[in-house]
């Protein structure tokens, strides 16, 4: 071994021909691959860095929680425990400093993201399903099981307003992109746009035959999508008339997001697929390979070259582009099977 170590080259060749004989299993899947937990929310940080995940072990009574993952690499890059049981809803600021989740326990929880700490937790009567911040970060809101929209003040946690808003438990929050206007849906089967600040409801968006699941704004604000149980998808204008419905699941569609120009949208399904929708055309573009569960959240990742899927058995990240995994699970082995 001395004598073959004895120059610079046969160093090199020594080292290039270990590399290609060290086992394929060296090469192990990244931990996002890996994941195994509910995932029923996701969203990336604003410049794409980062993908949040929140749920937990079940749906509901078991313990929660937000993985922060590295979007580059698939690498975990913190846990964030805080939630006795499943975490529903997850959002960032939009500067990514802070972190909001909400939960079956009824907690809504304000992280700092860097100290990966809560910085306030609220405790509300009843589960909390959705959060939302609005856009410059003063504010965000709660959807809460009794129908109401809660809103407070990021500084302090102060809160601001209380907004008698449905019937039944609200499911989705979506602030406009100017800030304006906030959209929600229930249970109740409809959804609605509130002037937040005044308390005073604009319009309902009326036409879904069964509980509304989420809502999501085009970036330009021109647009809101909202999902269904009724296994169909709405395409509204921002006054709430109701544009298209675009039909192709064959289950609840549990989650829709807009791609950074509003060209695509994305929805995902009980019925175990994601698809791609052209907006303009109001079309179906494609469906992404099946999965193996139910799939509950998507996000598009902020240039819109990627998609984010979350379902009961982890996450998946697709390329838009030829619906390809960014980061395949290796095949199981016959005896693993």
């Amino acid at each position: 071994m001395h004598h073959l170590m004895s120059s610079p080259r046969s160093l090199v060749l020594f080292i290039v021909a270990s590399a290609l004989l060290a086992p394929a299993s060296a090469q192990e899947a990244p931990a996002l691959a890996k994941h195994k937990r509910w995932v029923t929310s996701l969203a990336f940080n604003g410049d794409g860095s980062q993908l949040a995940t929140a749920g937990g072990e079940s749906l509901q009574y078991r313990p929660g929680e937000v993985v922060l993952w590295d979007a580059k690499s698939g690498a975990e890059l913190a846990k964030l425990t805080g939630h006795p049981t499943n975490i529903w809803s997850v959002a960032w600021s939009a500067d990514g400093s802070l972190l909001l989740t909400s939960g079956y326990d009824g907690k809504v929880i304000l992280w700092d993201v860097a100290a990966k700490q809560p910085k306030t937790t609220i405790e509300k009567k009843g589960w909390v399903r959705s959060v939302a911040f609005a856009p410059d970060g003063k504010h965000f809101a709660a959807g809460m099981e009794d129908g109401n929209i809660v809103i407070w003040e990021t500084e302090g946690a102060k809160e601001a307003k209380t907004i008698k808003a449905h019937e039944a438990a609200v499911y989705g929050l979506a602030f406009s992109p100017d800030g304006a206007t906030l959209a929600s849906v229930s249970t109740d089967k409809l959804g609605k746009l509130f002037d937040w600040q005044a308390g005073s409801e604009k319009a309902k968006l009326e036409g879904h035959g069964d509980a509304v699941w989420s809502v999501a704004w085009s970036k330009d604000g021109s647009l809101l999508a909202t999902s269904s149980a009724d296994r169909k998808i709405k395409l509204w204008d921002a006054e709430g008339k109701e544009q298209a419905t675009l039909e192709g699941h064959k289950d609840w569609v549990s989650d829709v997001a807009f791609n950074h120009d509003g060209s695509q949208l994305a929805s995902v399904s009980h019925d175990r697929t994601a698809k791609l929708w052209d907006v303009k055309e109001r079309k179906e573009l494609a469906t992404l390979p099946q999965q193996n569960s139910t799939l509950w959240a998507v996000a598009f990742f902020p240039d819109g070259s990627l998609l984010a899927t979350g379902a009961h058995d982890g996450v998946k990240l697709w390329k838009v582009a030829d619906k390809t995994e960014v980061f395949p699970t290796p095949p199981m082995t016959a005896a693993a099977k």
